[in-house]
């Protein structure tokens, strides 16, 4: 009777899990069953134990792709997470005038097409007639190859992804910086706290949560970068901006190897859980402290 009663709702709700079991749990237990086989996509499946996972710690370009995306991932998150907490503070200035437009000027380049913008960075890196080639020779400097060197490749990307993602940081931060209790900076400025130790022990511990999820997401984010290095650099030059993502597309769609690529897969996996539970624990060790 009681389950008879309640199979209205069950019915209601049965279609996303349905959709779920066949596009979402499904293929995570077929691609974790295919890391173990061998398989183009067409023929017979074949067993092969754990040769692909050992395949990956011989694997030169794995490892090369591993170092790319990790230096792509540092180098662009050490500079564009305090830049975009510095413009989230200046941008919740209650006296600063146009805040509104200004937010959502620093917020436009997240919501572009990647494509289109991407495209139109390689014009703006190109090292003869690019605008940033031009400035770097108006104060004396030459232009760099920056997306045609392996010793600068990297840096291309990065300056494009600081670019475009730095206002979706700015959007979080602001989010985080409205939901401090403001009585907090009356009671600091009335024991005589300056702008610095505000700052410190009432803005920073208040907005703690955020930071460490935008921290979190941009190492998920890093991770699996794919759409900017394939357009910039298409892994070029020699491999010098592969990363995992781009490595693990080649091996399913290009050499037809998908169970080596189901284990880059969970290679990736690996590799940001381990780097997610540091940060939190070294959050949570700071914390403490």
């Amino acid at each position: 009777m009681r389950a008879r009663r309640y199979l209205t709702a069950y019915l209601f709700i049965a279609p996303f899990y349905v959709l779920f079991l066949i596009f979402g749990l499904g293929p995570i237990l077929f691609s974790f069953y295919l890391g173990f086989a061998e398989w183009n996509g067409t023929g017979p499946l074949r067993w092969i134990g754990a040769q692909n996972y050992a395949g990956l710690l011989s694997d030169g370009t794995f490892v090369l792709a591993v170092e790319n995306t990790l230096w792509l991932w540092v180098g662009h998150a050490v500079p564009m997470l305090p830049v975009a907490l510095a413009l989230a503070l200046l941008l919740n200035l209650r006296w600063l005038r146009g805040r509104a437009i200004a937010r959502a000027a620093v917020y436009l380049p997240n919501v572009t097409g990647v494509v289109p913008v991407a495209l139109a960075f390689t014009l703006i890196l190109d090292p003869k007639y690019g605008l940033l080639s031009f400035a770097l020779r108006g104060v004396g400097l030459s232009g760099l190859p920056w997306l045609t060197d392996p010793t600068y490749s990297k840096w291309g990307i990065i300056l494009f992804v600081i670019w475009r993602a730095t206002g979706w940081y700015v959007v979080v931060f602001l989010a985080g910086l409205q939901s401090v209790d403001p009585f907090l900076y009356e009671a600091a400025m009335v024991d005589g706290a300056g702008a610095w130790s505000r700052f410190r022990h009432v803005t920073l511990p208040g907005i703690a949560p955020v930071l460490l999820f935008a921290v979190v997401i941009d190492t998920i984010g890093s991770m699996r970068a794919f759409t900017e290095p394939t357009i910039l650099t298409n892994g070029g030059p020699a491999n010098s901006s592969l990363t995992l993502a781009m490595y693990l597309y080649a091996n399913a769609f290009e050499y037809a190897k998908f169970g080596y690529a189901a284990a880059i897969s969970y290679a990736i996996f690996a590799i940001t859980l381990v780097a997610a539970l540091l940060q939190l624990r070294l959050w949570q060790r700071q914390m403490g402290d």
